[in-house]
């Protein structure tokens, strides 16, 4: 049986590893989203969505072409590289990109560190992977950035064993060097100082005739943005084509602007079609430039390990280091997600960008104006980041996809049997409980209804510790691609209200979960 044959909903809950499969019971996956609409109080986007009806009644409806092409005597390969080449034509015109800018496709942005690694190992050096700690990033980045695999069953379906190395990722090619964001207390340490560390770690790498592999972080787990751009340029003019720059801007919140200040740097990017962009995990795009591209067209095979991940038409067909190493197959599941994503997108970016703004200024006023009643406060600084247009570097207008969408707050109630404050691992225990129905554990009847709400966050970070030095127990509200396109028909003062009874509600169930706290 073709994958073909599967629902809408199975099929693009395959073509993924173990973070998509779903739990028998809840229909859900690791993330608590599920592979069709469902009806739910949202602002997980900084984690993982859910995929929303019109987005998914296009997955179906490409579903259903996918079909038609094959039953017409088109090669399952065949249809999925087709609708490939259609995506990276749309994904070029979206953000404004020439066509020398080649687009390839992975599962998550995880897999997509293999594709960042092979591309710096294609220069003939040894790689020095610079990176941020893995707490603002995914955390299977803390293998796959080493060249390790992450799981222990790739997207492509392949068993192998967490922790050992690719074939071609070999650990004498391969080091890492993490260059921590924060401070031991939590804070992020200034631009300034973070532009010194990364200056001094690539000079001594290239000083040892390696090449390093810096990575910028456009918005991390907890939103921050670093290096800056005028720390990038400070590294360019003092190493060159030294350096290879690789931005993990895998959370989508970014302008078409700020994506091509990065590729006229020469960095590739990385964007992924759910967090802010509001498809179903997992699907992923690289956004590589010319000079980048070279080296996937230099007659020397690219690393054989990149098969266990990718197919031949996730890659441009003009990569041809890659035609030996990479399976002729079809991941439909992938498609499927890749196409919800885009949906999304496109749907967003056809719409006035003051309209755009409006909502999301109106979702940052709403957040600020936390009453002391409620179980949790914004940390001190979260709303305080540039709103953006600062790491471009010019006096122009902020673009509604840089400014601030992801905020983090610190549950601030007490653990009903002890009085203690809440830890992160308790924190966890109320990120589950949330978008669980917790209704059967209540008598009252309006106990009941809120414990029914289904209330999504995203997932507790490690930002903040409290007095006693241990990590302060945190969730992350943001803002998704689907929920502006719903709300931008709304005034300034009816989105305020609507934010705010949104997190009324929140607040509400969350009571409701600490209550249940041992």
């Amino acid at each position: 049986m073709s994958t073909l044959d599967l629902p809408t909903a199975t099929l693009m809950s395959a073509g993924g590893d173990d973070r998509i499969t779903l739990d028998e019971q809840s229909g859900l996956n690791s993330y608590g989203c599920a592979p069709e609409p469902v009806r739910a109080i949202s602002y997980s986007s900084s984690t993982a969505s859910s995929v929303s009806a019109p987005a998914y009644a296009h997955a179906h409806a490409v579903h259903h072409q996918l079909r038609l092409a094959v039953a017409g005597g088109e090669g399952e390969e065949a249809a999925y590289t087709r609708f490939l080449r259609n995506a990276r034509s749309r994904i070029r015109r979206v953000y404004g990109l020439e066509n020398d800018v080649d687009v390839a496709f992975g599962a998550s942005g995880t897999d997509l560190e293999y594709l960042a690694l092979a591309l710096a190992l294609q220069s003939g050096q040894h790689v020095t992977n610079i990176v941020v700690e893995v707490d603002e990033v995914g955390s299977g980045c803390l293998f796959s950035q080493a060249g390790q695999y992450f799981a222990n069953r790739t997207a492509l379906g392949i068993e192998v064993e967490k922790g050992a190395h690719l074939l071609g990722f070999e650990a004498d090619r391969i080091s890492v060097e993490t260059l921590k964001t924060r401070t031991e207390d939590g804070p992020v340490r200034s631009d300034d100082a973070y532009a010194a560390l990364l200056l001094e770690a690539a000079g001594k790498v290239i000083s040892r005739g390696g090449r390093p592999l810096v990575h910028i972080i456009h918005r991390s787990k907890t939103g921050i943005v670093t290096p800056s751009l005028a720390a990038v340029d400070a590294l360019l003019a003092a190493h060159r084509d030294a350096v290879d720059l690789v931005v993990d801007a895998c959370q989508g919140r970014i302008s078409p602007d700020t994506v091509a200040a990065y590729l006229e740097r020469g960095a590739s990017v990385f964007l992924t079609g759910s967090k802010f962009i509001g498809g179903p995990p997992f699907s992923a795009w690289a956004l590589v430039p010319p000079s980048l591209s070279q080296r996937m067209k230099s007659e020397t095979a690219a690393p054989a390990g990149l098969g266990h991940f990718f197919a031949r038409g996730d890659m441009p067909t003009g990569w041809t280091d890659t035609d030996e190493v990479l399976p002729d197959r079809a991941n439909f599941g992938l498609l499927l997600r890749l196409e919800a994503g885009l949906f999304e997108l496109e749907r967003l970016l056809a719409m006035p960008m003051d309209r755009v703004d409006a909502v999301i200024l109106a979702f940052g006023t709403a957040l600020r104006k936390l009453s002391p009643s409620m179980p949790f406060r914004l940390i001190e600084g979260a709303a305080d980041d540039p709103a953006a247009g600062d790491h471009i570097g010019d006096a122009r207008a902020a673009h509604p996809l840089d400014r601030k969408m992801l905020y983090v707050v610190e549950l601030t109630e007490c653990v009903p049997t002890t009085g203690l404050p809440l830890d992160i691992e308790q924190a966890r225990e109320v990120y589950r409980g949330l978008y669980t129905d917790m209704s059967d554990a209540f008598a009252e009847p309006r106990d009941k209804l809120t414990a029914a709400e289904i209330c999504h966050l995203g997932q507790p970070v490690k930002c903040l510790k409290n007095e006693n030095g241990a990590w302060a127990p945190t969730l992350r509200l943001s803002l998704s691609a689907p929920q502006i396109f719903e709300m931008i028909g709304l005034d300034p003062e009816r989105l305020v209200e609507r934010f705010t009874a949104d997190i009324d509600r929140i607040a509400a169930k969350v009571r409701l979960v600490v209550l249940t706290l041992a």
